[in-house]
């Protein structure tokens, strides 16, 4: 019996690999990379064996590497996030912030705080007070203890002051 094909869209081989969409449709225009099919939304699915070798960070070729990164591909914002704590680890924090920010988008209170320390920092995205409070906020207005206790010194003055 032969084992399934894992595919990803050709958005998450862009991001695995560190490579521009137009460099893969060009390795797919010329027979580098093989189109495996066209999942619901329309998107080019590629297998992730072709595209694997590639990779700019270490996924783990196990089934739990493998399934975070179909799980993010198909929008789970948890494993956005946990796939953009990898790329943390392995010091691509550049891709970490597409990912944080994919999740951040779907109301995930920990990505919003991850991107906002990114923002601050200045690590992977151009530094941002503004924006790094932004998400700061968006993550405390959701219940995240860390962001509300960073926010606390911030707010108590204007509450006193009233």
């Amino acid at each position: 019996m032969e084992k399934p094909v894992s595919v990803i869209s050709i958005d998450a081989a862009a991001l695995l690999t560190g490579t521009s969409k137009r460099t893969l449709w060009r390795r797919l225009s010329t027979g580098k990379l093989q189109r495996h099919s066209t999942d619901e939304r329309g998107r080019v699915m590629l297998a992730l064996d072709d595209v694997a070798g590639q990779s700019c960070i270490e996924l783990a070729e196990n089934a739990d590497g493998y399934a975070l990164l179909h799980d993010a591909d198909r929008g789970n914002s948890q494993a956005q996030n946990d796939l953009a704590l990898l790329f943390l680890e392995q010091e691509r924090p550049d891709i970490a912030a597409q990912r944080f920010l994919l999740a951040a988008q779907q109301q995930h209170a920990d990505a919003m705080h991850y991107l906002s320390t990114l923002y601050e920092q200045g690590c992977g995205v151009e530094c941002c007070e503004n924006t790094a409070l932004l998400w700061r906020a968006k993550a405390a207005n959701l219940g995240h203890l860390i962001a509300r206790a960073q926010l606390a010194p911030m707010v108590e003055p204007a509450e006193t002051a009233q």
